[in-house]
């Protein structure tokens, strides 16, 4: 009886395929990459935008002290968030300079947006969530309302979990894209392995 498992054997005893990338591959990969990065990012600097329009507005329109501050730190939280957007993940205009091989320029790029998604719960997402907890606190526990304690609460619970809902959505959808990320990251890095 043979000490391995010849399905093991024939796996190991394959002939491994290499895996090669051409330079013009590598440069539509980075083309698409800035694309897809300057898109993303325009989107979220105009959803930014609305929100500080939006909760800016709202700050100067509702007397209530906490719903005002509420907003007004939901707004200052969009700006913050497109301020580390930028900082963190924006498009890259510059291409490769005669020093740094287009592979490496590349894979710096990836790297860079790859570890700007892995942080968003960091930047992306806590920054609203001050403003968020005073603004649904501000507007469920308002003494005008005329609503029981219990309904309050309820409303407040709601709330909480549906915007609880679309931040672990958010998380799991940034997620998805860093794993995304590490496979072309990890091609890259056969096919500079391979040359």
């Amino acid at each position: 009886m043979p000490d391995r498992d010849p399905f093991q054997a024939l796996w190991t005893q394959q002939k491994k395929e290499t895996f090669t990338m051409s330079l013009a591959d590598i440069r539509s990969h980075s083309r698409r990459l800035q694309s897809r990065v300057r898109t993303r990012n325009f989107t979220e600097y105009a959803a930014a935008g609305l929100v500080i329009v939006l909760f800016g507005w709202v700050g100067f329109l509702i007397p209530d002290a906490v719903v005002k501050t509420g907003a007004f730190l939901i707004a200052l939280g969009a700006v913050y968030v497109a301020l580390a957007l930028h900082r963190k993940a924006r498009a890259t205009n510059l291409q490769p300079d005669g020093g740094q091989p287009l592979i490496a320029f590349h894979r710096a790029e990836l790297i860079r947006q790859r570890e700007a998604l892995a942080t968003v719960p960091r930047w992306y997402l806590a920054p609203f969530v001050p403003g968020i907890l005073i603004f649904m606190g501000g507007v469920s526990f308002a003494p005008d309302t005329g609503l029981p304690l219990l309904a309050r609460l309820s409303q407040f619970g709601i709330s909480l979990a549906i915007v609880s809902a679309v931040f672990a959505g958010v998380a799991w959808l940034n997620v998805r894209a860093v794993k995304q990320l590490d496979a072309e990251i990890a091609a890259l890095d056969a096919a500079g392995a391979s040359e």
